[in-house]
């Protein structure tokens, strides 16, 4: 197709084509939900064995209590859920590292929260990959929300009002929906998150922190210890 010309319908040249244009997601942040994870026997006996044991108050709120921090070698429950996780984690850490690598779980704990209660904001330290499995299904209100960095030191500008448009762009902050019982949650140990006040009945997850056997850079190596 051309374009027409002036004066005596000279042509003007040939119409270039259409531009494109590509939209790159740069540096996305991972987050992997396995659904079932879990099974309902799983459920029953980890519940039973661990709802048993000492509870620790949160130190924001009462209506939150925690068990112990442990290893999962120290329990048959977390034992075994830790072996189920394997797969998943070195899947995760492969987006996380580029290479499939031993993983293994260096703490676990199982979280109460009443209704009325909330977890603040967050995040887990010395680790790479933490995790929450949903042994009861998660209210509307009570999602487990991710925060977008906070507290920069820097000036900040925002175009946050009723007539703007929240993008995956713009976004300050990302709620995990829709989680259920035997649900697994997969993240970067640095990401924040908290959790809203709980509108629903009793939520009860357990939550861990895990490490890669070894990171390495060229000439050098880490490793850390199980």
């Amino acid at each position: 197709h051309r374009r027409g010309g002036g004066a005596g319908g000279v042509s003007a040249g040939p119409v270039p084509a259409m531009s494109q244009i590509h939209i790159h997601n740069l540096f996305p942040v991972p987050v992997m939900r396995e659904e079932k994870f879990l099974g309902e026997d799983v459920i029953d006996a980890t519940v039973a064995a661990t709802g048993t044991g000492s509870q620790l108050t949160n130190a924001h709120t009462d209506l939150l209590s925690h068990t112990e921090v442990i290893r999962p070698q120290q329990s048959p429950q977390f034992a075994h859920i830790g072996e189920l996780a394997q797969d998943y984690l070195r899947d995760f850490g492969f987006l996380l590292f580029g290479e499939n690598l031993v993983w293994h779980i260096k703490e676990m704990w199982m979280n109460r929260l009443a209704n009325g209660g909330h977890q603040v904001m967050h995040s887990h330290a010395n680790s790479f990959i933490s995790g929450v499995v949903y042994l009861t299904d998660a209210h509307e209100s009570s999602k487990t929300v991710f925060h977008n960095s906070m507290g920069l030191r820097q000036f900040v500008f925002s175009n946050n009002h009723a007539e703007s448009a929240t993008t995956p762009y713009n976004g300050d902050r990302w709620a995990a929906t829709d989680m259920e019982r035997g649900d697994l949650l997969l993240f970067p140990s640095y990401m924040l998150h908290a959790v809203p006040r709980n509108e629903g009945s009793e939520r009860v997850t357990i939550a861990f922190n895990a490490l890669p056997e070894r990171l390495k850079s060229w000439d050098y190596e880490v490793r850390f210890s199980d």
